[in-house]
């Protein structure tokens, strides 16, 4: 039993280093949102980044996707195998908890920023429709979506909860309708947003911007307002796109040069989307699920989203998961 247990563990072993040696250039490339001193629900706590970075550096090197877009022009093979950490939309938390421990760790990361909100002019939709779930008083909320007429009990956090998963899902790819639909909430709730988030929802500022490229931090492209980008008339997505990076570029050292599509499934880009980037300088952009790497295909880069304490995390620096997306898409 015990010969039986060595040579399966020396398959295994031999089954590790092949998966890596045939994933050695593909990037692993993971997506964090939202972080806090202690772990919850929504947000990575500052001890678990602190064990992610070391896990990662064990097998890899770290590099923002800037680096590794230019390395692969270049022809530079890695001798070991690249990791990406990325960041969406540009909280204040980022600043608050992730940045010193990237500091402290000397690790790289991209950020990808969304202009309209860590300039003031917008909340995030969906923490603009929690605000007003949580303020409306306890009882039942009426809404009318489109064609639709909803009603939810809002009678405890867990309820109010599922009301937004069910408003939320409906407003992903609509963007007229998240105005309306927010406009409509303001009405039922008897007040309107902060023009302001609070500290909650907070975006970095300017300067906290600023302070995170100067520690090697890579800033990208994430839209003006978080839109469903498809959808948009071209002025429009020139706006999102274009604008957004004139903005953010007013205020950074370094020109923009990747980009993540918000909600980043594959319904949330398109031929078009895609040479809007191009046309506006971006050289590459990420989505928010795994696909398998192609570097013909630098505008639908795939990313990992996993919790940073998973299994699954080995199983993606080895380069199994990569191997398995190749031979099962």
């Amino acid at each position: 039993m015990l010969k039986r247990a060595l040579y399966a563990g020396a398959g295994m072993l031999g089954l590790w280093r092949l998966s890596r040696q045939l994933t050695q250039g593909v990037p692993r490339i993971f997506m964090l949102h939202r972080f806090a001193a202690t772990a919850d629900a929504q947000h990575t706590g500052a001890d678990e980044l602190r064990r992610f970075i070391q896990l990662l550096g064990r097998e890899c090197e770290f590099v923002t996707l800037r680096e590794f877009i230019a390395r692969q022009r270049n022809g530079t093979r890695p001798e070991r195998p690249l990791a990406v950490i990325t960041v969406d939309d540009g909280y204040a938390d980022f600043h608050s908890v992730a940045l010193p421990i990237l500091r402290e760790q000397g690790v790289p990361a991209t950020v990808y920023a969304t202009a309209g909100f860590i300039d003031g002019q917008c909340w995030l939709w969906w923490d603009a429709l929690r605000y007003l779930i949580n303020a409306h008083p306890q009882g039942e909320l009426r809404l009318q979506l489109a064609a639709e007429s909803l009603a939810f009990r809002l009678d405890d956090a867990g309820s109010r909860q599922r009301a937004w998963n069910d408003i939320a899902d409906r407003l992903v790819a609509a963007n007229d309708l998240r105005r309306t639909t927010l406009s409509r909430l303001e009405t039922l709730v008897g007040t309107r947003l902060p023009a302001t988030p609070p500290a909650e929802f907070a975006a970095m500022n300017w300067s906290q911007l600023a302070e995170a490229e100067a520690a090697g931090i890579e800033i990208g492209g994430h839209t003006m307002t978080h839109a469903f980008l498809p959808s948009l008339a071209p002025e429009e997505l020139r706006h999102e796109i274009h604008d957004a990076r004139a903005l953010l570029e007013q205020h950074l050292r370094a020109p923009l040069q990747t980009f993540a599509y918000p909600n980043g499934m594959a319904t949330d880009y398109s031929p078009v989307v895609e040479a809007a980037l191009a046309d506006a300088g971006f050289s590459a952009a990420v989505l928010a699920y795994p696909r398998p790497y192609q570097a013909r295909q630098p505008y639908q880069i795939g990313r990992w989203s996993v919790h940073p304490d998973s299994a699954t995390v080995g199983h993606i620096l080895s380069g199994a998961s990569e191997l398995k997306l190749r031979f099962t898409s």
